[in-house]
């Protein structure tokens, strides 16, 4: 059995009240060795801290999601990351969204710009959330000593290639198994600088529910359009996870 990583996921949200042990379990029968769950705003954030808590294999990433900002005051998300700082593996998800947020690109960029100081002062790697909005967020992220993560990446491969050169991380979602265009991202990347994730409740490659033993259909993916065995696709992408959350 190959060992996987599911990068990015909402586990806390309430569609996994009823079986969250049993999602958990379910992964881990896949090869899934560790999840990391993302917040993305305060409730979400105290929730993703209650079942890191909770779940030996899951770890926490506190953040605040441009789409969010609308919301919740960024200062009080800052206060809450510093709070449990020795409890989280990250910041994020943060970044920019060109299509759904309802804050001004100048507010999301003035917000993302203080994670990203947080980011640089506190050592954690960010993982970013850049809706129609990749080559924006990197150009950002160049003025900052911070490992960046680009959660669901669904860019260009120019911008792509413009990442994993800086030494940053593209994260690849299970839309990978039935979007075209992520095949062909998948077939570019570089394997030294891809992570997986299922961003579970959502992007299933099944008909509902997603949840993290799916991130397996991802790998797979990815190591057929790569033209590689799924263990070496396994093995670098865990490597890599660990590598940057220190897991």
């Amino acid at each position: 059995m190959f060992e996987l990583v599911d990068s990015h996921c909402h586990i806390d949200f309430n569609t996994f009240n009823g079986d969250r042990k049993e999602v958990i379990l379910r992964a881990l029968r896949e090869g899934v060795i560790s999840i990391i769950n993302s917040g993305y705003d305060y409730k979400s954030n105290e929730r993703t801290l209650r079942v890191s808590e909770s779940f030996e294999e899951v770890y926490a990433t506190l953040g605040l999601s441009p789409n969010r900002i609308h919301i919740d005051d960024y200062r009080i998300v800052v206060d809450q990351i510093r709070d449990n700082v020795d409890r989280i593996v990250g910041i994020g998800e943060v970044g920019l969204d060109l299509l759904k947020a309802k804050a001004s690109l100048e507010e999301q960029k003035e917000i993302f710009k203080r994670f990203l100081s947080l980011a640089e002062e506190l050592n954690k790697p960010i993982v970013i959330h850049a809706r129609k909005a990749e080559s924006l967020a990197f150009d950002m992220v160049k003025n900052y000593d911070v490992v960046a993560v680009f959660h669901c990446y669904s860019g260009s491969e120019a911008v792509m290639k413009n990442i994993e050169d800086a030494g940053h991380y593209i994260s690849l979602s299970t839309l990978v198994c039935f979007s075209e265009k992520h095949k062909k991202l998948a077939e570019k990347v570089d394997l030294d600088y891809l992570l997986l994730e299922t961003d579970s409740p959502f992007l299933s490659p099944f008909r509902g529910r997603n949840e993290p033993k799916n991130v397996i259909y991802a790998a797979k993916a990815v190591a057929e359009a790569k033209g590689l065995e799924l263990a070496d696709v396994a093995d670098a992408t865990t490597r890599n996870a660990q590598k940057i959350f220190k897991i």
